[in-house]
Order: structure tokens, then C-alpha cells, then sequence
């Protein structure tokens, strides 16, 4: 199964396309900020998000990004795409292109729907500790080809020992998970 979070108009074929806004008529409706989504625990072999993470408030990350961990399988990959807030920063100051309007909607979203918007500034090294935090390794960013001012990053779900996972060692002395053998 693979699942592309926040497809807006960019459904994927192949992909279970899922967004919050109904008028892009992705195949799941679903605001994950405020729920689970609806699927299993370790069944997504990719998730991806292109162009959605700065789209979502940053005190939900955690939240998100967590429950991204929890449907992916272990090994599988997480795709991320954003405009890379510094370089976009720089470009806008700049008037790069004589397009400020362009780089102006890199920055905020080109605001044509609810949710169009940018609320989170992304940069990668900041993005890349978040992600290591909540479980997942093997991370790797480069500039998106022939748009060097977004960024594409990609990361694996490693294996790791939860809170839960504690509590239940510790209070019922339940032993931990052992590393899945490869």
C-alpha cells in the first residue's frame, strides 16, 4: 500500500491519494491533524507528502508524523517535498526572476482554497532532527531538480522502542520488542 498525504489536485496513480479538502476529490477524505488515518498499523510500504508539510501547523507535526511512523512498515520510505524557507526567503528579498508574486506564493501558499496556505516554514536540518526523534533514519535531501529553491527528503521508518513500550516493561514487566531480523 502506498499513500500520498495531502495530494491536493496531484493524485498519484497507484497511490491511495488522501487530502482534508473534499473539492480535490482525493480517494480518502481525511483531516489527520485530528484523526488517525484510517489504516492499519505497518501496512504502507511509501508515504508521501509533496507539498503538504507547510501546509500544516507546526505544533502538529509531532502529532502527524508519529502516525505516519505507526502505518508504515519498517525499512519503508517516507517522501517529502517543500519550498526550502531560507532559499525562498533569499529569492523573494531578491526579487529573483523579476517574479516576487512567484516566490511571495512559495512563502505563503497561493491562498486559492481554505488550507491553501503556508503556515509552517520548512528547512531541512531542522525538519531531518524532528524526523530522527520520531524514529526514522537513512535521511538524505537534495534540491529539487530544476526547482533549487524546494527540496525533496527522503527517509526510512527505523525500528524503535516506544514510551508505551516502556510502561509496559517497566509497571508489567513485559519485555521489550527485539529488532526484527533483515
Amino acid at each position: 500500500m502506498k499513500l500520498n498525504i495531502g495530494s491536493g489536485e496531484t493524485k498519484i496513480p497507484g497511490y491511495i491519494n488522501i487530502d482534508i479538502e473534499e473539492s480535490t476529490k482525493p480517494d480518502v477524505v481525511c483531516d489527520f491533524r485530528k484523526t488517525n488515518l484510517p489504516f492499519e498499523d505497518s501496512t504502507a510500504d511509501k508515504v508521501t507528502m509533496l507539498h503538504c508539510i507547510e501546509h500544516i501547523e507546526y505544533f502538529h507535526w509531532h502529532d502527524i508524523l508519529f502516525e505516519i511512523h505507526r502505518v508504515m512498515k519498517l525499512g519503508a520510505k517516507l517522501i517529502l517535498a517543500y519550498p526550502e524557507f531560507e532559499r525562498c526567503v533569499e529569492n523573494f528579498l531578491e526579487n529573483k526572476w523579476g517574479m516576487k508574486d512567484f516566490w511571495r506564493a512559495t512563502l505563503y501558499g497561493r491562498q486559492l482554497y481554505p488550507g491553501d496556505y503556508h503556515v509552517t516554514p520548512v528547512i531541512t536540518g531542522d525538519l531531518m532532527n524532528i524526523l530522527s526523534a520520531m524514529g526514522f533514519d537513512h535521511m538524505r535531501a537534495k534540491p529539487e531538480l530544476g526547482q533549487e529553491f524546494n527540496t525533496f527528503l527522503i527517509a526510512e521508518k527505523a525500528f524503535m522502542i516506544t514510551r508505551e513500550d516502556l510502561f509496559r516493561k517497566e509497571v508489567f514487566g513485559i519485555p521489550l520488542p527485539e529488532m526484527p531480523k533483515s
